[in-house]
């Protein structure tokens, strides 16, 4: 059997953590305000080093989202599906579950958060994460069974790797970034045949995009370490690590995302290759402002772990039930945004996408803390530990 790196990682879980809930459930907010923009038909949105039109809010806005939520929202949900793995093991191991069944049950939650994220990406948001969590699960499944020598060495090749990637990848976008418009990153439609072919098609496709040409496998690699740590498990412990990760690492993001928003406003003229460069920049800082983030939320449990307001009651809850807040918040978005539906992004702007967002998420924790005041789980976690922890000959999905 091999060995497992039993002197990092959590021996005992004897009840269910506050931090990973909170994270879980606030990260969500900023997962929901990233994308809303994405819904906008106006052709002034900004974002991304794109001059906004709109009011000086709408600029605010759009300049705030890429120091703060641009490509550090989605690191933050990929550190935390790490931890999340690691967690899973852990509670496995405790069970007296072997190697070989715990292997077949990420393999199979793998599956099923592919089938899942690519009906999301079908009839919802081409753009979703679960199917792109999914596949890294299947490819990096086998780290949380070796020891810490053989994840550092993964880490450092996988990063190698993304930065070459994302390098040359956004060098590229900034050679042709005069030649294109927003249409090329429109969501499609509803209406019409030719929309539900893009559909199809970039459902299957985003995953595959999503995990070798954006950082998530060195973001669930991350979670691991942190996870096999017991950053969130124990934040008190850690309490000094986690308070130099969170200065540090948001301090670097935040340092790293402000050419792209300075260019964004207009302060700074770009060519197309130092465009490139910046775009590169932002995104690499991203995956440290992931690793600020966790830990600036686990600093944030220790303080409420004391004291469980009706607040923090209502994220905690949100957390607990975190796939289904983050379809009810997708599907919400897409109904009330999306110009072939309720239409509202056709009206609107920067502020009023990331209002309609943050109103959403609100919604749905109000929803989530009331199916944990009645005592049931979210439907489509409870779908998903319902698919996963039934007998594999039953639960597997047919390819």
């Amino acid at each position: 059997m091999p060995t497992t790196d039993t002197h990092t990682t959590p021996t005992s879980i004897p009840q269910r953590k506050l931090t990973p809930d909170l994270a879980r459930g606030f990260m969500l907010l900023l997962i929901a305000m990233a994308y809303s923009g994405i819904y906008l038909t106006a052709s002034d949105v900004g974002g991304y080093g794109s001059m906004p039109g709109g009011s000086g809010l709408d600029q605010t806005v759009s300049f705030t989202a890429t120091l703060l939520l641009e490509n550090r929202a989605f690191p933050l949900f990929g550190i935390m599906f790490g931890i999340g793995m690691v967690m899973l093991v852990t509670r496995q191991s405790q069970k007296g579950t072997s190697e070989a069944d715990s292997r077949r049950l990420l393999k199979r939650r793998a599956l099923w958060l592919l089938v899942f994220g690519i009906a999301h990406a079908i009839l919802v948001f081409p753009g979703e994460i679960l199917a792109a969590y999914g596949l890294a699960t299947l490819i990096l499944a086998w780290l949380l069974f070796r020891p810490s020598t053989v994840l550092a060495r993964a880490a450092a090749i996988v990063s190698v790797y993304y930065v070459v990637v994302i390098m040359l990848g956004s060098l590229a976008m900034g050679a042709y970034a005069q030649e294109m418009d927003e249409g090329d990153f429109a969501i499609p439609g509803y209406l019409t045949a030719t929309d539900w072919v893009e559909r199809m098609v970039s459902g299957p496709i985003a995953p595959l995009f999503n995990v070798f040409f954006f950082p998530t496998l060195i973001l669930v690699i991350i979670g691991i370490i942190m996870g096999r740590k017991g950053y969130l498990d124990d934040p008190e412990r850690h309490r000094h690590t986690l308070r130099k990760l969170a200065i540090g690492g948001i301090t670097i993001s935040v340092l790293g995302a402000l050419p792209m928003a300075l260019a964004g406003a207009g302060a700074l003229d770009l060519s197309d290759a130092a465009y490139g460069l910046t775009s590169g920049l932002q995104i690499l800082t991203g995956i440290i402002g992931g690793i600020g983030y966790v830990a600036a939320f686990a600093l944030l449990g220790i303080r409420l772990e004391r004291s469980r307001g009706p607040i923090t009651r209502a994220l905690a809850a949100g957390g607990q039930r975190s796939l289904t807040l983050y379809l009810y918040c997708s599907v919400m978005i897409a109904v009330v945004m999306h110009p072939d539906l309720i239409g509202i992004g056709d009206h609107t702007h920067r502020a009023g996408a990331v209002t309609i967002a943050f109103l959403i998420w609100v919604s749905g924790i109000v929803l989530m803390r009331a199916q944990d005041s009645a005592g049931k789980p979210g439907p489509a976690d409870k779908l998903l530990r319902t698919l996963v922890y039934r007998p594999a000959k039953q639960a597997k999905p047919t390819n």
